[in-house]
């Protein structure tokens, strides 16, 4: 075939996917077809943001491989090899900020298309047969039921596209001793997500074990182990280089990852126990997943019914040797086990059971399903009686109605209905198995181009239709509310950075619907999608010590991936330098602080902010915060700055007086001292309260509230009254809460005398910072408001020195009396190491490959002249 008439086909399969998604696109009225978009769930809390910070990196200069949009500071490789690695992200390089959630549709667009490419591709080369039947099994492949259920997590999709072409390079291992298309792409495929890349690496191990099995079954190692090593010895050694090779990238995530809170291991995830039964056959059909219960599902086992028809032909046909079948088969199960034990399931996923989106190695299954039907397909080509493969097509669609029947049973009566989307789809399901099995009957006597054409159609039609069936309740987001939203803060927060060239954080809360949201979004990320220091996070990368500090603090984490400022406290405003408060919203005690008031925001100064660093007494440095005592905490370090003798800064509420009803409570009690009011109860759970109120008005959060959240109140003066009403559905547990006043005049008195302590510091080139300290007292202890990090390298006039954990997780700089000037730089050792080791690993492979092009070249030059002699 001619290079023209390869281009053709390549092309149809690329083009293919991509005409089914935009007339999908079209129908879900998403932008730019329609005024909607896909700022939904994750995508718009993570991966926008995410992908809004690589844009920023590449077109303004970004920082280096730390920065203080990541939480309150934090080292950005985790966060980068997880999400970013991908080469489609530089696609939003050529468009605005405004338009980023069209890029995400644009980019997942590409990858699926893509995805139908390297599919084809596999099918192309390995078989060597192509029609236009091969693209229904490339476009299975990309519209397969992971694809439909988790294309929302598009960073995901790259290892889908690179997967066909590893099996193939895998194969060439194996079959030709030609390592070099595996190496690549299992380079690539870890470096892009290593989390699936992980995955396809146990895969790589079964489908070799596959492999082997076919092609030494009649010559068995047996005991021989030598003969045993020396054949997976090329296997090993190439796997083993390539994952070494991105070291560099690697490193920093494992360890990144491990300073997560889901590091930790439960037993009950490495139990040989079933996760599922015989409901799990009712997925082998479309309408099976949709957006609600994307969290939690039965397995993603959908590839297409023409797919899963000719998967069960496969078994039932004489002229399939029957080592293949048994091979076959075992693969299936293999990689069905891993989703239907526990265990393996854990394995699978790296070691941790998945908190939501079950199965994501789903797509190894249908890739291994959609194989087997092509085979299958060429397989029936081949037999010459037909009525043989009539007989077994209307055997193979009976099998899949009983399995489908059975399953939908279970799924119905077995207090399953959660995963159940509505009983027409079952329905559906039969109609198209047997309408399939009428086509391919018909196209089996006559096998032209027309009724491939039509099967191409009846498949996209499917495909189509179980995309569009599981995105149709999706709450998308409003493309216009957000692009006018996006064009408005960037204003307001380039005004509030205008002509600072020193670290301070914003605080910054946007309502939902000003956001073009449908869902709650709660603005976690909002700092990394704006490119400032903030107060709030999302991601799977989170370092848990800074979390359990910051909760310590009063900061809000709603699970180890989380954590937000909800309700302003005042000393941690002090200690997180948050300089500026910006909220839709009036925030009444804070009038005397009121900067400005826009039609988008009250944009709040906060006095307390005094810098990011600040002197104090060494006694700071002996702070050991108690997990849960979050006033206690606050009150030892307010203490440890500012003594006061046989006196609190936090004064509890006098005259308490607590009335208890079966699903009503009420609190009295008069304030002590004049000064802002704050409730912690660390042991309520407010999913439990649906009311709210002091005096009388209404309490509401900017985001849901579940537990350890300190409440700010309101200012109240001396000897004012205060009565908090909650109305429930459940108890209210008040064991160890704290109703506190803090004495205003005293704070006050603290931050006047801190203000002349307070430290700026300035940033500099790649995320460096610098400051000039005068130490004339006996405040010898610098506090930075930066995470404690050992990658820091910070130097004191010009010497390295070693910086100290302080206040659960922060940095402490011991100083002398005098001046002293301070320089910081973030250099990940990690990252250096990784590094390293992928030089010195790419240079071994180049020694070796050289080695083996010298051997392959004595052998041809042994044999040119063998055959000249003759």
């Amino acid at each position: 075939m001619t290079i023209r008439k390869k281009i053709i086909p390549y092309t149809i399969s690329f083009i293919l996917p991509m005409l089914i998604l935009c007339v999908v696109w079209a129908a879900l009225n998403l932008a730019p077809f329609g005024e909607l978009n896909l700022m939904v769930s994750d995508l718009g809390s993570q991966y926008l943001p995410f992908l809004n910070a690589f844009k920023r990196f590449f077109t303004e200069g970004g920082e280096n491989l730390y920065s203080f949009a990541n939480g309150i500071g934090g080292p950005m490789e985790a966060t980068i090899a997880y999400y970013l690695m991908s080469p489609f992200n530089f696609i939003s390089l050529l468009f605005p900020y405004t338009m980023m959630p069209m890029v995400v549709l644009l980019i997942i667009t590409l990858k699926i298309s893509s995805m139908s490419l390297t599919m084809y591709t596999y099918l192309d080369l390995h078989y060597k047969q192509t029609n236009w039947m091969t693209h229904a099994f490339a476009l299975a492949y990309s519209l397969c039921g992971f694809v439909v259920v988790y294309l929302l997590n598009f960073m995901w999709l790259d290892v889908l596209i690179l997967f066909p072409l590893l099996v193939l390079g895998l194969e060439r291992v194996w079959h030709e001793k030609k390592y070099g298309l595996y190496c690549l792409t299992l380079f690539l495929s870890i470096l892009t997500n290593y989390y699936l890349g992980y995955m396809v690496c146990i895969f790589a191990v079964v489908y070799s074990v596959y492999i082997y099995y076919l092609k030494f079954e009649r010559k068995p190692a047996g005991k021989n182990i030598k003969l045993l090593l020396s054949r997976w010895q090329l296997f090993f050694v190439t796997s083993l280089l390539s994952g070494l090779a991105t070291a560099f990238m690697l490193v920093p995530a494992i360890l990144g990852m491990l300073q997560t809170g889901k590091s930790s291991f439960h037993m009950q995830d490495f139990l040989l126990k079933p996760r599922f039964g015989l409901e799990v056959f009712s997925q082998m059909g479309l309408g099976t997943v949709n957006y609600d219960i994307r969290l939690d599902h039965l397995p993603m086992i959908y590839s297409g019914v023409f797919v899963w028809l000719l998967a069960f032909l496969y078994f039932t046909l004489p002229i399939v040797p029957k080592r293949k079948k048994r091979a076959m088969a075992c693969l299936l199960v293999a990689i069905y086990f891993s989703f239907f034990f526990e265990i393996f399931n854990t394995v699978w996923h790296m070691f941790q059971s998945p908190a939501g989106f079950p199965y994501r190695n789903a797509f190894i299954f249908s890739f291994i399903l959609i194989k087997l039907a092509y085979e299958t397909y060429l397989y029936s080509r081949l037999t010459e009686d037909k009525e043989i493969i009539k007989k077994r097509l209307i055997l193979a669609g009976a099998t899949f109605s009983i399995l489908l029947t059975i399953g939908q049973f279970f799924l119905v009566n077995q207090a399953k209905e959660e995963y159940l989307l509505s009983n027409k789809y079952f329905l559906l399901n039969i109609v198209i198995v047997w309408l399939i099995v009428f086509i391919l009957t018909i196209k089996i006597n006559k096998p032209t181009v027309t009724w491939r054409v039509i099967m191409i159609l009846c498949v996209s039609l499917e495909l189509g239709g179980n995309l569009w069936i599981s995105m149709k309740d999706i709450p998308f987001g409003d493309q216009n509310k957000y692009a006018k939203m996006y064009e408005e803060q960037e204003v307001l927060l380039k005004q509030l950075c205008s002509g600072r060239e020193d670290l301070f954080r914003i605080n910054q809360k946007i309502e939902t619907e000003q956001m073009g949201y449908k869902e709650i979004n709660n603005g976690y990320n909002n700092p990394v999608l704006f490119g400032y220091a903030g107060v709030s996070s999302y991601t799977s990368t989170l370092d848990s010590k800074v979390q359990n500090t910051l909760t310590d603090l009063g900061l809000y984490s709603k699970n180890e991936r989380r954590f937000s400022y909800v309700d302003e406290s005042q000393v941690a405003n002090l200690l997180l330098d948050v300089n500026y408060t910006v909220n839709p919203k009036k925030i009444s005690h804070k009038d005397a602080e009121l900067l400005e008031e826009q039609e988008i925001a009250n944009i709040y100064k906060n006095k307390e902010a005094i810098g990011s660093a600040f002197l104090a007494y060494p006694e700071l440095g002996k702070i050991k915060l108690k997990s849960g005592a979050v006033i206690e905490n606050q009150e030892n370090i307010l203490q440890s700055i500012r003594p006061l003798t046989n006196e609190n800064y936090f004064n509890p509420v006098d005259n308490r007086h607590l009335t208890k009803e079966i699903d009503h409570y009420e609190m009295k009690g008069k304030t002590s001292v004049e000064g802002i009011n704050y409730l912690y109860m660390p042991n309520a759970i407010w999913d439990n309260v649906t009311y709210f109120s002091v005096n009388g008005k209404e309490v509401k959060t900017d985001l849901l509230i579940i537990t350890n959240q300190l409440f700010n109140l309101g200012h109240f003066d001396e000897d004012e009254e205060i009565k908090l009403e909650f109305r429930l559905n459940d108890k209210l547990e008040t064991t160890d809460m704290k109703w506190v006043s803090l004495d205003q005049s005293q704070f006050d008195q603290l931050i006047a005398s801190q203000k002349e302590e307070g430290i700026s510091l300035d940033k500099g080139k790649l995320g460096s910072l610098s400051t000039q300290v005068n130490v004339d007292s006996k405040k010898e202890l610098l506090y930075v408001s930066i995470p404690y990090d050992k990658n820091w390298q910070i130097k004191v006039d010009g010497k390295k020195i070693e910086p100290k954990r302080i206040v659960g997780d922060f940095i402490g700089i011991e100083l002398k009396q005098g001046k002293h000037e301070i320089n910081f730089n973030y250099q990940s050792k990690s990252f250096i190491l990784g590094l390293m080791i992928s030089i010195v690993t790419i240079t071994i492979s180049v020694v070796l490959i050289w080695i083996d092009q010298r051997k392959k070249n004595k052998i041809s030059d042994i044999l040119s002249n063998i055959k000249n002699e003759r």
